[in-house]
């Protein structure tokens, strides 16, 4: 018997946003609003009959619908099913200083297939809600002064917030202001026997790059 299953969403920040609107509402990230429908990927599962993983890469932009999305798959067939149930989704949109951004790049992993490969820690691995602010980016650049990039491990608590957060910047001085912005991220949690538990082990590559012109 097939079964599916969608994995931990990480986001990581590659380049500044790209268009921006004004607004009167207050700052904040970009949030998963209406979540993916599963139905295409189970269509492929149907079709296909196979298992693999996508990591799937799209912008989130000033509408709150994904964009940009390219899906990179171990059964390249799969690839249409994984960006349809992309296109699904719906999100706040980010807004910082009183504009709507685009979001930075966001990077999503969705594992599919028969029974064994469902992830062996758990039935469902966690799903990113709320990723890294681009205004905690921000402030991290102004205080460096500097860019870079770190390799971030963390672990996602029952209550589906960061935890045990280990930034690993170059430079060293960005760890702090990254450390602090892990916090504010936000995920479904994992699961285990159809209760919330908790999920370590996770990584995620932020690229600290200033905007062009800046």
């Amino acid at each position: 018997m097939l079964k599916w299953m969608c994995a931990v969403a990480l986001a990581g920040a590659a380049a500044g946003p790209a268009f921006a609107q004004k607004t009167d509402l207050p700052d904040r990230p970009v949030k998963l609003i209406k979540p993916f429908d599963q139905t295409p990927i189970k269509e492929g599962l149907t079709a296909l009959k196979q298992g693999g993983q996508c990591t799937v890469q799209y912008i989130v932009g000033v509408d709150g619908h994904a964009k940009h999305i390219t899906a990179d798959c171990t059964v390249p067939e799969m690839a249409p099913y994984v960006t349809r149930t992309v296109q699904s989704g719906e999100w706040d949109s980010e807004i910082t200083g009183g504009e709507f951004f685009d979001s930075f790049p966001i990077k999503q992993a969705f594992k599919f297939g028969t029974e064994q490969a469902v992830d062996p820690r758990g039935e469902k691995a966690p799903v990113l809600v709320t990723g890294l602010a681009q205004k905690d980016i921000e402030r991290a650049l102004a205080r460096v002064d500097k860019e870079g990039s770190c390799a971030m491990k963390f672990t996602v608590g029952a209550d589906g917030k960061a935890k045990d957060v280990a930034p690993n910047c170059e430079p060293a001085a960005f760890n702090d202001y990254i450390a602090e912005a892990a916090k504010q991220m936000k995920f479904e949690p994992g699961q285990k026997g159809g209760q919330p538990t908790e999920w370590p082990g996770l990584s995620t590559t932020v690229k600290l790059s200033k905007p062009k012109g800046s």
